[in-house]
């Protein structure tokens, strides 16, 4: 009896040491922590302004390196820091100053932390710029009497906004086609605008679009819901939108003056004014 008592304490004793073996391994698995400060998720800033961004790493092991990358809506990511580290923790300040290009913009910062093993872990910062002030926004150029047809005519059904001019999505690269009509097999105008071109739509009849500068639609278009596809379109819509035909960030605003819809398809079409 006693020698199996002996052997029920140490086959518990090897138990204990596995299970202490096993939640330290476990340990040593997990990811590094990274911590920005302050807390909040998003910032807010102006041009010019020094952002400051305490960033704290804390590992079970040592660190192999750390990156921070800040990417502009809709832009390419840009590497604003690639550091080896070989301790086990880190703690840094990241200094960034608001250029003039980010005017009415928002970048994304995406810290992140690699150990030893390729385990990695992160965190993410928004920054919103403040458009440019209005004694520095420049006023729209307008024009007038640009059409686009039904999907179904014989006439140009796509538009594109950096020339200006009308395209037949039969024939046309994607990337010239910024607004086209989809009205399927429908002899009805389906007053349904899509981007083959990859822009976004921004909805906003409340928008001053008589006094419309650059900056209040980047800010408008910033802040507002972004649409992949509009419905329902009618005489009077305001839309801003950011062109998927150039690599440059560059907006139009567009209203609608007039939506024609007769017997027949060929005939069927949007009219509307151009400002950017």
């Amino acid at each position: 009896m006693k020698q199996k008592k002996l052997f029920s304490l140490a086959l518990l004793s090897v138990l204990a040491l596995c299970f202490v073996f096993y939640s330290c391994k476990k340990d040593k698995d997990t990811s590094p922590i990274v911590s920005v400060s302050p807390e909040p998720l998003y910032y807010y800033g102006n041009v010019g302004d020094l952002i400051t961004f305490k960033v704290t790493v804390s590992s079970e092991i040592a660190l192999s390196k750390v990156t921070i990358t800040s990417t502009v809506d809709n832009e390419t990511p840009n590497i604003a820091l690639d550091s080896s580290v070989s301790s086990i923790g880190t703690t840094f300040n990241f200094y960034f100053r608001i250029p003039a290009n980010l005017a009415g913009k928002s970048v994304v910062f995406d810290f992140k932390a690699e150990n030893s093993k390729g385990k990695t872990g992160g965190t993410a910062k928004r920054l919103y710029v403040a458009a440019a002030a209005a004694s520095q926004a420049i006023v729209l150029t307008e024009t007038a009497g640009h059409l686009m047809y039904s999907n179904t005519s014989v006439n140009h059904d796509a538009y594109n906004l950096e020339t200006n001019s009308g395209e037949f999505s039969l024939t046309a690269d994607t990337a010239s086609r910024d607004i086209q009509d989809y009205s399927g097999t429908n002899t009805t105008l389906s007053k349904e605008w899509r981007s083959p071109a990859g822009g976004k739509f921004v909805l906003y009849n409340g928008f001053d679009y008589a006094n419309a500068t650059d900056s209040t639609a980047i800010s408008a278009y910033t802040t507002g819901v972004k649409y992949s596809v509009l419905y329902n379109l009618a005489v009077g819509d305001i839309i801003i939108t950011k062109l998927g035909s150039v690599s440059t960030n560059k907006y139009a605003v567009i209203r609608i003056t007039d939506i024609v819809d007769v017997a027949g398809k060929d005939n069927d079409y949007y009219e509307f004014k151009i400002k950017k």
